[in-house]
């Protein structure tokens, strides 16, 4: 099972995905690895402008809900 779902807010890692270091999205879909192999999921992330990125979830961080 993937550590991040559909509506998690989360921020870019350093690492691989240069220009979007930093950059704050929301999880929009969640391609789970054939092999089941939950490291290589691939993470379809929405940003402000509505532009969708995947990424694996070692590129991404949690970002906590505000209460």
């Amino acid at each position: 099972m993937s550590k991040f779902k559909v509506g998690d807010r989360v921020k870019i890692l350093p690492g691989t995905a240069i220009p979007f270091v930093g950059v704050e999205g929301t999880i929009y879909g969640v391609q789970p690895h054939a092999g089941g192999i939950t490291t290589m999921d691939r993470h379809i992330v929405v940003f402000e402008r509505r532009e969708k990125r995947s990424f694996y979830s070692s590129e991404l961080q949690h970002i906590e809900k505000v209460k």
